[in-house]
């Protein structure tokens, strides 16, 4: 195994005004040096690219449909924010080599939804 996917809570989401829908992953394929995951949800899925071995990786990410929002990387020593573009594009740079989350928080600031993800290892 890659140490890479773990899809122990990946299951299926709604999406639902201002309370948190769970994104499982649904497809996953790369090296042990590159991956790229789908996490699909209902109106939401979040592309994840991840590159890099060693202690650091890269991620690059959109959301599908294209939309702006912050999202959040979430893992062990903390969280990461980052913006998505009006493309839908966001990434991070040097992010430690283990298990991360990702929250998107979507729509204006007074009326944000979210969609997070399951737990994966990089």
């Amino acid at each position: 195994m890659n140490g890479f996917v773990n899809s122990q809570d990946a299951r299926s989401a709604e999406m639902a005004d201002g309370i948190p829908s769970q994104a499982g992953v649904s497809a996953g394929r790369g090296s042990p040096e590159w991956h790229q995951l789908s996490f699909p949800a209902s109106g939401l899925t979040i592309e994840l690219e991840i590159t890099g071995s060693g202690d650091d990786r890269r991620l690059a990410g959109q959301l599908i449909p294209r939309q702006p929002a912050v999202v959040d990387i979430r893992h062990a020593d903390g969280v990461i924010t980052v913006e998505a573009d009006e493309l839908g594009r966001f990434s991070a740079e040097a992010m430690p080599a283990g298990q991360i989350s990702l929250r998107s928080r979507l729509g204006p600031v007074t009326d944000q939804s979210s969609v997070v993800t399951g737990w994966i290892t990089i």
